[in-house]
């Protein structure tokens, strides 16, 4: 039946056929009559298809929905997508609407055909007829691609803008908009049309305001700076739903005003600093007081009803925690947060206390505030949901200070005996962070850390324990406490191996201070570290070696019972160990005033800068070393040497333990030198350090350095590749030196998991990371170097196809010389080409700032071992030929080939194995790797060959993959870090 235009009435005639058709195979009996069903039936639509050539339209529209409808089903189609392009050209809305559903559902943005139905979408974008506009709009957010938005993006904004645009249109324009900016970030720039897209918020339709209201809340989160013009107009439209009561009916859920549109614009505000009186900053406050004063209709009603009312509330206490600026609204918002953390739905307990910690973060005032509540958070972490017990232990940890510090970590210890083991490592980097940040004496902080050892000890990292060493190397007045405390927890029959390096590194400095006691007589604290020499792990074994070499030196009279141990582990199947135990008898044999000197009592590991000021207050003092004060070389102490020579002063023996340490370890406080917590300027030398220890980290291997308590560590890993700015991970190209500078830091992190990623005067962002199987764990670290709050600290993290990234929330403040963590786990499905992007938003004093980077997760990350040998890695080779899954390229080295450093990138860097005695010619590298997560489901191989000519400084590099996507990027991954 003919149908006008503009009528958007479907034609009544039903489509019988296609009725039957569903109908049939719904009723087949098994599986091979419904494919006998399908294929009798797709072999009848393409008869018709190509001889039918008066097919009308009612024909061709029920052709396609049996095909839509096969496809769906799981069925492969290799026609039919013409006839859907054909419906687009119809006058008739029933036909162009299935066409655009069809095409929706068989299409992606990849798809070959896309390009020629672009003009049909401009053609009813251009049409008079807003139920044909409605259509092309929704299949264009379905489709998407990026040269549907190239394109069409300009078009749609001038509909969106247009006045003679109905609302209909107008809503589906701005999330057309959305939906493209969101795949091609940068679509959206406010310089070009801010003001006529302001203007549509006079708009009087509520709904084309919700919409776009979700448009300008993700150009706002991009970058704020441009979009100000629309702060009066957001003010004036909550005034007007919230205080004029100006609403349509319809828009009244539960008798809550346009709950959806409140919060979106309160979201909005909150990425803008706090409105003057002339963009509405009084009206605001009203607005915010009439919210709260509508908190108490929430105890009574509906849940949908409290849920709406809620969403408002909670939107609305984000924002007044975001503008800092009025003390009585602070001071609801903490009663109000108070009444929320004690409500049973589980889901309010969960905000309330998120939005608590993000409260308690503010300011003294704002912290002293919730202290009357530290009861009730503290009977969260006994909740039976975990997510409520992470909140609560965030909220403790954030309204922490030196008046509650012990109650709280004492309560804290307790409940880390009954924890999760989901949430202990997390509990135990907090309490080791408050006991150390809040201490009144150091004696408290060893008796902390030793019970934190004790209760979770495998949760104990190596930073936490290296920092009780330094404190107690750095203060004399705690080494004999903490040398007899360390003693009585040796005795017990079962002692974590950590509180074993522990014991070892006290005992064998400062054993001689608690010697005199008979109970823990030389002889006695020989036996009790012996006693379990047997049940350690190599490195420890390779510490307490450096232990009895130690107590030779101060004790004398166990030169014999020490020497037997290094006799019996001459021969050590370890390789540390055997070396140690060698050098410390032939040490123990040799010159006496020689031994003294090896031996003797490690410096202090601050310099004597900070030595001076020791006295002062201890939050200050444990937060001013330098990163480097904590890199201790497993146990810390001087640097064993077989040959004789002078000792060195303190100082000089600082400045050379600084050199040696692992470039791995970092302050547990401040990991990235930074001062944190210290009102003084930080050190001026931590920086340059830092940055030259993670410069060398790729450098070639100059020498190896034996700490006497710790395992063997290199000076050097794998040569760095030469920098070069294309490719830059950064948004902006050019040669910058900070953008060059970021690059480096970007690649360096490629091959390793962790280290500095960018850093700037005011903020330094590091990252550690670990990875398993297609698991990852990434911790990210914000630090202010500054000396002023970044307030609005927001943090943007999108997954990309093949890696699904799934960020934790942290605080929107970030105080002078503090730092935030942020963890974020990530899963890896499929082949994966880029590195995901991360968008820092904060604002300072002069301005915001937004940076953007790339995160340093590469699919290498996931790679597994592949071996083979040479007649199985031929044959695989040869398995696999051609273009796309072969790949050849012949690239120039900017530095002289070094096939020892080409191979430890690969292997040590990249994940990829490198296969040894494979090629004949000793120039040229064979590797291979096992990628697990292949988009078929199933693992996916590669084969790499490079082949070098070091006379003319150029390679050849093939791979063979059996994914094209995976052949690819190994090739941009080998290229970028070896030429």
């Amino acid at each position: 039946m003919s149908m006008n235009v503009t009528n958007p009435n479907i034609a009544k005639t039903s489509m019988r056929g296609l009725t039957n058709f569903i109908s049939d195979l719904r009723n087949s009996p098994s599986k091979e009559n419904e494919e006998k069903r399908v294929t009798k039936e797709m072999a009848h639509i393409r008869k018709e298809f190509k001889e039918n050539k008066n097919i009308d339209g009612y024909q061709r529209r029920k052709y396609v929905c049996k095909l839509v409808y096969m496809y769906m089903l799981g069925y492969e189609l290799d026609f039919g997508h013409m006839e859907a392009v054909t419906l687009l050209s119809s006058t008739k809305f029933s036909e162009k609407q299935i066409g655009y559903i069809a095409l929706g559902i068989l299409l992606n943005e990849q798809h070959e055909m896309l390009p020629l139905i672009i003009n049909s979408f401009k053609e009813d974008l251009l049409a008079r007829s807003d139920y044909f506009q409605s259509l092309a709009l929704a299949a264009i957010c379905n489709i998407g691609g990026k040269e549907v938005a190239e394109f069409l993006s300009p078009l749609i904004q001038k509909l969106l803008i247009a006045n003679t645009s109905s609302p209909m249109v107008k809503k589906r324009c701005a999330l057309a908009i959305l939906r493209m900016n969101r795949k091609h970030i940068g679509l959206v720039t406010p310089d070009s049309w801010v003001e006529r897209l302001v203007s549509v918020l006079d708009e009087p339709d509520f709904g084309v305001l919700t919409s776009l209201m979700s448009l300008l809340i993700e150009l706002a989160s991009e970058n704020p700076v441009g979009w100000e013009p629309a702060i009066p107009k957001v003010i004036h439209l909550l005034k007007k739903i919230i205080i004029n009561k100006e609403f349509p009916k319809e828009y009244v859920y539960y008798h809550v005003t346009c709950p959806w549109l409140q919060v979106k614009l309160l979201k909005f505000l909150r990425y803008f600093p706090a409105p003057d009186d002339s963009q509405g900053g009084k009206v605001l406050g009203e607005i915010l007081t009439a919210i709260f004063a509508q908190s108490e209709s929430a105890k009574a009603g509906t849940v949908n009803h409290k849920n709406s009312l809620n969403a408002v509330l909670f939107e609305a206490i984000n924002l007044i925690i975001h503008l800092d600026n009025d003390p009585v609204l602070l001071k609801q918002t903490s009663l109000l947060l108070g009444r929320f953390i004690t409500v049973k739905e589980t889901n309010i307990r969960y905000l309330g206390l998120e939005a608590m910690s993000h409260f308690a973060s503010l300011s003294n005032e704002t912290s002293i505030m919730i202290k009357k509540y530290q009861d009730t958070v503290l009977l969260s972490l006994k909740d039976s949901d975990i997510s409520i017990r992470r909140r609560a232990l965030d909220l403790l940890y954030g309204m922490c200070d030196k008046n509650t510090c012990k109650h709280i970590v004492a309560e804290l210890l307790s409940y880390l005996q009954t924890a999760d083991y989901a949430i202990r490592e997390e509990l135990v980097i907090k309490i080791a962070n408050l006991a150390e940040k809040f201490a009144s004496n150091y004696s408290w902080y060893v008796d902390v850390i030793l019970q934190l050892i004790t209760t979770a000890g495998d949760f104990v990292s190596d930073d936490i324990w290296f920092r009780v060493v330094k404190i107690v190397t750095n203060h004399e007045d705690i080494q004999a406490y903490a040398a007899s405390t360390v003693f009585n927890a040796l005795q017990s029959r079962n002692c974590h191996e950590t509180l074993i390096k522990v014991g070892g590194y006290i005992l064998g400095e400062f054993g001689h201070l608690i010697a005199d006691n008979p109970q823990s007589s030389p002889l006695v604290q020989f036996n009790i570290l012996h006693s379990k020499f047997n049940t350690c792990g190599a490195p420890t074994k390779a510490l307490l070696l450096s232990t009895y070499a130690k107590f030779v030196n101060l004790f004398p009279e166990l030169t014999q019972q020490t020497q037997e141990v290094f006799k019996q582990h001459q021969s050590y199947i370890d390789a540390e160990i055997q070396q140690r135990a060698c050098e410390y008898l032939n040490l123990t044999s040799l010159n006496e005033d020689l031994m003294q000197t090896v031996l003797d009592v490690i410096p202090a590991f601050i310099d004597a800068k900070d030595n001076s000021n020791t006295t002062s207050n201890t939050a200050n003092n444990s937060n001013m070393v330098n990163s480097q004060d904590s890199k201790i070389s497993s146990g810390g102490y001087n640097q064993s040497s077989p040959q004789p020579q002078q000792q060195p002063p303190p100082q000089q023996q600082q400045a050379q333990l600084q050199q040696n340490v692992s470039s791995n370890g970092l302050d547990l406080l401040d990991p990235f030198g930074l001062g944190l917590g210290n009102q003084q300027p930080p050190v001026q030398q931590a920086q340059p350090v830092y940055q030259q220890q993670q410069a060398e980290t790729f450098s070639p291997v100059q020498n190896d350095t034996v700490s006497s308590f710790g395992s063997q560590q290199q000076q050097g890993g794998f040569s760095s590749p030469t920098i070069q700015a294309a490719g830059s991970p950064i948004s902006s190209g050019g040669s910058d030196p900070m953008q060059i500078k970021i690059l480096a830091s970007y690649k360096r992190l490629c091959l390793v998991t962790e280290g500095v990623l960018y850093e700037d005067s005011m903020l330094q962002v590091g990252l550690k990371s670990e990875y398993q199987s297609g698991q990852g764990r990434l911790m990210l670290y914000y630090g202010n170097s500054s000396t002023f709050p970044l307030t609005n600290f927001n943090v943007t993290l999108n997954s990309i196809a093949g890696l699904t990234l799934q960020p934790q929330s942290i605080a929107p403040v970030i105080q002078p010389k503090a730092q935030l963590q942020q963890p974020v786990t990530f899963t890896c499905t499929s082949e994966f080409t880029e590195s995901p992007v991360i968008t820092i938003n904060f604002l300072t004093p002069g301005k915001p700032i937004t940076i953007t980077l790339r995160l340093p997760i590469v699919i290498s990350k996931f790679f597994e071992p592949l071996r083979l040998s040479s007649g199985d890695f031929f044959a695989r080779w040869k398995t696999i030929s051609g273009k796309p899954l072969e790949i050849q390229e012949i690239f120039k080295s900017t530095k002289p080939i070094d096939i020892q450093s080409y191979n430890r990138v690969i292997q040590e860097g990249l994940n990829i194995t490198v296969l040894k005695q494979v090629d004949p010619n000793p120039n040229n590298i064979v590797a291979s790797c096992l990628f697990p997560f292949g988009s078929n489901g199933q693992p996916i191989n590669s084969y790499i060959r490079i082949e070098t000519n070091p006379q003319a400084n150029m390679c050849r590099l093939t791979i063979r993959s059996q994914s094209a996507t995976l052949t690819n990027t190994i090739k941009n991954l080998l290229i970028s870090h070896l030429q």
